[in-house]
């Protein structure tokens, strides 16, 4: 490792894999029951793929507004973008619980492009990690900080689901605010700032307008790499970003079985992060983004051949490695590719690239799933997963270590 314990760069990253420790504890609970609540108070799946292209993970209010935040971390430092996240998680999810107690999902509108703006901070997040370690410890870094988030993926969603199972969605909810005020306390008391400002005056309005100039004509260097991210993010909203919805509409799991299927994948994610974190420094980034992407086409392959609730919670083991394979990789690229202080903007206007590109997809993804039932989104998203391979072997290089 290239950080020594003690030292405070070691405290932060303990700190960050705390903090993504409970933050997966509550991401878990939360996914694991959002689609079938959704469902629950009468949407249909196209609207179900509209919420979810609005402010979901992959939506469209986190990716645009991503590469603002980026810059303004670039600037004023990270600390303060990373506990704005946990608070507009508890906004948005005392939100949801007013959805459940009035069974109205319209309140879910505003309740996800709240939570969206939870996402935001990733760019600041990812980029403090970065900034705590030295160069040669990136890959490991990030490793460390994933495998907190899936370790928190074994118990979470099994205990979300049996909850939601037993005394209602709300109850998620309520024990997600709890988780993030935990992290609000962790964050606020102990994580401390990465990046020293040499001016803390304010961006002029001009330099925040120039934060969205060139989004769609990414650096030369960085073309392939965003196309390959653009395209994965589409194909892969179009069938993964709606699955949990698809099997409780046509297969009829409870919330309980999504979570033992959930808490599997996150098993063999924890198992195979760090050994994957050793095989990206020694073998490089992009060979593990392709093998990541390889092991997506058997996953979907197996989607579309699985009937039973045994074969998906068994397909959530490929899900796992298919995970560790591809996060820490992409973020270490990232960090790799660019200069520290334009770190963050840079990971921001990625996933703003991704965000036009791929909002549409859960959407899409309920249309097809209306037209052609179960199999119309899993197969676009089979398509989709090959295309990524042969883009990445093709556009896609090792960044040069700065």
């Amino acid at each position: 490792m290239s950080w020594k314990w003690g030292s405070l760069s070691n405290r932060n990253i303990r700190v960050l894999a705390a903090r993504t420790f409970f933050r997966g504890a509550r991401e878990n609970m939360v996914r694991v029951v959002w689609q079938p609540f959704v469902l629950s108070l009468g949407a249909s799946m196209p609207l179900l793929g509209f919420l979810e292209s609005l402010g979901g993970f992959s939506g469209i209010v986190p990716m645009l507004a991503q590469p603002l935040i980026g810059r303004l971390s670039d600037h004023l430092g990270r600390k303060a973008f990373v506990l704005a996240s946990s608070v507009c998680a508890m906004v948005a999810l005392s939100i949801y619980s007013l959805a459940g107690f009035t069974d109205n999902w319209y309140f879910l509108v505003p309740g996800v492009a709240i939570l969206g703006l939870a996402f935001a901070s990733r760019p600041a997040e990812d980029s403090m990690t970065a900034e705590s370690v030295e160069v040669q410890g990136r890959a490991m870094a990030y490793s460390l900080v994933m495998l907190s988030g899936a370790l928190s993926g074994i118990f979470a969603p099994l205990l979300g689901g049996f909850v939601a199972d037993r005394w209602g969605y709300i109850v998620v909810f309520l024990i997600g605010l709890a988780l993030d005020a935990v992290i609000l306390y962790l964050v606020a008391g102990l994580l401390k700032e990465t990046l020293v400002s040499h001016s803390r005056q304010p961006l002029a309005l001009d330099q925040l307008k120039g934060v969205f100039r060139g989004i769609l004509a990414p650096p030369g260097k960085l073309r392939g790499f965003y196309i390959a991210m653009a395209v994965d993010m589409f194909f892969w909203g179009i069938g993964w970003g709606i699955l949990y919805g698809l099997l409780s509409k046509v297969y009829h799991f409870t919330a309980f079985q999504l979570g033992i299927m959930s808490c599997l994948g996150s098993v063999s994610w924890a198992i195979f992060q760090m050994p994957v974190g050793k095989l990206v420094e020694r073998y490089g980034c992009v060979k593990s983004i392709i093998l990541s992407e390889a092991s997506g086409v058997l996953l979907t392959v197996g989607w579309l051949q699985a009937t039973t609730f045994q074969a998906f919670a068994l397909l959530q083991i490929l899900f796992g490695f298919t995970a560790a394979t591809f996060m820490p990789a992409t973020m270490t690229w990232m960090a790799n590719s660019v200069p520290k202080e334009k770190m963050a903007e840079e990971m921001g206007r990625l996933s703003a690239f991704r965000g036009i590109v791929g909002f549409p997809a859960p959407y899409i993804g309920g249309l097809l799933y209306e037209a052609f039932g179960f199999r119309g989104p899993i197969i676009v998203n089979l398509i989709g997963a090959i295309a990524v391979v042969i883009i990445l072997a093709t556009l896609v290089r090792e960044p040069t270590m700065d």
